[in-house]
């Protein structure tokens, strides 16, 4: 076995049971977006003991870790979300929420532990490092509102860092496997609102007012038309709309009508259009009804796409430390979204999907949903194999 190989297996074992019960104690004090004020405590006392130092005036609630190899070298960034969905947890776990109606179902809780414990096996190892690693645990993923990444990156955190490596579990790719997908992953998200005033008026006498539910039904179908009689269909373009509120009364006819939605894309353009026609449909809903209509089009995460070459450097360690049958290559991207994007619009590197699928499990933001804890090994091999491949000389590892 190539010594560097076995020198990453053997911390990674001495490690693991540390890193389950670091997951643990993170999924049973979840914290929303913004929030994770006590998260971000016990990441820094964690690293504390670890010897690891850090800085957490970053951004929010964000932690830095850094670990300096003996001799220079290249700077390599790993990222960690911590923070949790407000959802109730229904799985029964010993070490479930203690905080009603918050969750970790999205599990961040295993990317927060898999990165401390990168950190464990890398500081164990920092004699043989060659260059530096960065350990960026990320408040507010979930909350475009908040800072998230581009707050980290903002703050020049990746101003240095020459790649990036990331990881999100992932329920649609079964246990035991690392889903590995060159260029587009993940989608932009975009969130709008719509407001559509009309004129409300006695549910018998219709043609007195302007009825905001008939004029927004007609728009929520026009803008379903949109995307499927003048979009190529094999764009990737995807607009819902979730939330529809409007009425007060069975007999009253509707003075206004509020809607909210998001669209997901991947080229840029797509996304000026669809914001441009969205904004067009509502003009000449406005000509058609009398009614008066505003769009709040909101931009959030880019598009997360993936640098070849990162790609290629994590095959080749899921490869070596899982197995070949380990790696997934994905055919098609999701319009899911990661705010792991804006890392890569400042950096190369790469966001793998852990695979978390097995019979029964539930999706991600669902109350029911966990792991296989099997899976946190596979993540944390994945992660330090990816350092020791770019920061580990074959030579100084004897």
């Amino acid at each position: 076995m190539d010594s560097v190989e076995a020198l990453i297996k053997e911390r990674t074992s001495q490690y693991i049971d540390q890193v389950i019960q670091w997951r643990r104690h993170i999924h049973a004090y979840p914290e929303l977006s913004g929030e994770e004020k006590e998260t971000s405590l016990y990441i820094q006392s964690v690293l504390t003991e670890l010897g690891i130092p850090f800085k957490n005036d970053v951004s929010d609630y964000a932690v830095v870790g850094e670990i300096k190899g003996a001799k220079p070298g290249p700077t390599i960034a790993f990222r960690g979300d911590m923070d949790a969905l407000p959802i109730e947890e229904k799985t029964a776990l010993p070490f479930a929420s203690t905080r009603k109606g918050i969750m970790h179902a999205c599990g961040h809780d295993s990317h927060v532990a898999i990165l401390l414990g990168l950190g464990a096996v890398l500081q164990s190892l920092r004699n043989h490092l060659q260059g530096t690693v960065k350990l960026i645990f990320q408040p507010s993923e979930e909350e475009a509102l908040h800072p998230g990444a581009q707050g980290i990156v903002d703050r020049g955190v990746l101003d240095d860092v020459d790649m990036i490596f990331g990881l999100h579990v992932w329920p649609q790719l079964p246990v035991g496997t690392v889903g590995l997908k060159k260029g587009n992953l993940m989608a932009a998200s975009d969130h709008f609102t719509v407001h559509i005033q009309g004129k409300a008026t006695h549910g018998a006498e219709p043609h007195n007012g302007i009825d905001a539910i008939v004029a927004a039904a007609n728009w929520i179908v026009n803008v379903e038309s949109i995307i499927a009689r003048e979009t190529n269909p094999m764009d990737n373009l995807v607009c819902t709309i979730g939330v529809i509120n409007a009425g007060t009364r069975y007999n009253v006819g509707a003075g206004e009508a509020v809607l909210e939605g998001t669209c997901r894309t991947y080229a840029p353009e797509k996304r000026d259009y669809i914001e441009r026609r969205l904004g067009e449909s509502l003009q000449a809903l406005d000509l058609m009804f009398g009614t008066t209509s505003t769009l709040d089009f909101r931009r959030g995460h880019s598009a997360t796409i993936n640098d070849g070459e990162a790609i290629d450097i994590a095959t080749s360690v899921v490869e070596r430390y899982i197995g070949p049958d380990a790696v997934v290559h994905p055919e098609s991207p999701s319009m899911a979204a990661e705010d792991f994007s804006a890392y890569l619009q400042k950096t190369k590197g790469a966001f793998l999907w852990l695979g978390a699928g097995f019979d029964g499990n539930a999706p991600l933001h669902n109350g029911a949903f966990t792991i296989d804890e099997r899976i946190i090994e596979l993540g944390l091999l994945t992660m330090a194999g990816i350092a020791g491949d770019l920061l580990i000389s074959h030579d100084s590892s004897h």
